[in-house]
């Protein structure tokens, strides 16, 4: 018996309870053994395809389309699906044994007919890969090795939060070829600056009426001073001895140097108080918020 007879043989007999669809995976084998039956064997590999996905919690289902490659003598795609055949962790010991021999014989064939080795080293090792040349069905994921023709393919690959990526590869000789595929993260977007927002503040104006009131209460005191001054003065007019006049004109003095310190003070509030409603009403200051992509900070502008 030849080693992919043992092959067939061995996976025809293995059989496995599914948790998944085992009806639709039963219906759907039988009609590939049907296909196989009657000599269809590339639509027997792609029923098998999809009983596999209906149950893939049976593993010689999957094997079981790369053997129908090989009886198709698609060699290519039966030596892509059974080197995944021999990685699925619950196939028995001469299970896997049998498939290694059959992928065997298949590198020798190809060898032999001027396909060469291709390795598909992929980064990130989840990356999944398709050949379009190939056929889209013919998908597999990480590092693998593929047997082509001469001819040129292309290879790409796909992995989720990456760029997809595609490399040419021209298969000119039967010697094997590398080809490296490292997919890279998406750039960051380009983030415009963002203009600080600039919120008005109400500027106080406590300075301002502060120096009002007392330029006020100054110019009411020279009032004072100039009425309590003069009545002073007319007392001193009508003095009946030398100290009374004394006394009249010292308070006249007195009065009149109050005045004119509170004239001063009065007039210089008047002024300044003057200035500080203008600058109160017309430049406020301004409460700055700066937000952008590395932070944020307030800032507080203007003149008092």
């Amino acid at each position: 018996m030849t080693r992919a007879a043992l092959a067939l043989c061995v996976l025809a007999a293995v059989v496995r309870a599914a948790a998944a669809d085992p009806a639709t995976a039963d219906r759907l084998a039988a009609e590939a053994n049907t296909l196989a039956a009657a000599g269809k064997l590339a639509a027997a590999a792609s029923k098998f395809r999809e009983a596999w996905l209906a149950d893939k919690l049976r593993p010689e289902l999957f094997c079981n389309i790369g053997i129908s490659y090989y009886k198709a003598k698609d060699l290519v795609r039966a030596h892509l699906w059974l080197g995944q055949c021999l990685e699925q962790a619950a196939l028995e010991p001469k299970t896997v044994a049998a498939v290694r021999g059959v992928v065997a014989s298949v590198e020798d064939v190809l060898r032999a007919g001027g396909y060469a080795p291709v390795r598909i080293v992929v980064e990130p090792s989840a990356t999944g890969v398709t050949i379009p040349e190939l056929g889209p069905d013919e998908a597999f994921v990480g590092t693998r090795v593929v047997w082509l023709a001469l001819g040129a393919y292309h290879v790409a690959g796909h992995a989720e939060s990456y760029v997809d990526a595609t490399q040419p590869v021209t298969v000119e000789s039967a010697a094997p070829i590398t080809v490296s595929l490292a997919l890279h993260k998406p750039a960051a977007p380009d983030v415009p600056p963002v203009q600080p927002a600039v919120h008005a503040a109400h500027a106080s104006r406590w300075p301002a009426v502060l120096v009002t009131a007392g330029a006020a209460a100054a110019a009411g005191v020279a009032a004072y001073a100039y009425v309590a001054g003069h009545a002073r003065a007319d007392l001193a007019a009508s003095a009946l001895d030398r100290q009374i006049l004394a006394d009249d004109r010292d308070a006249v003095s007195r009065w009149n140097t109050t005045l004119v310190v509170a004239g001063s003070v009065a007039g210089a509030g008047a002024a300044v108080g003057g200035y500080l409603w203008y600058r109160a009403f017309h430049t406020e200051p301004a409460l700055e918020i700066h937000a952008g992509p590395g932070g944020g900070g307030v800032s507080l502008s203007g003149r008092f």
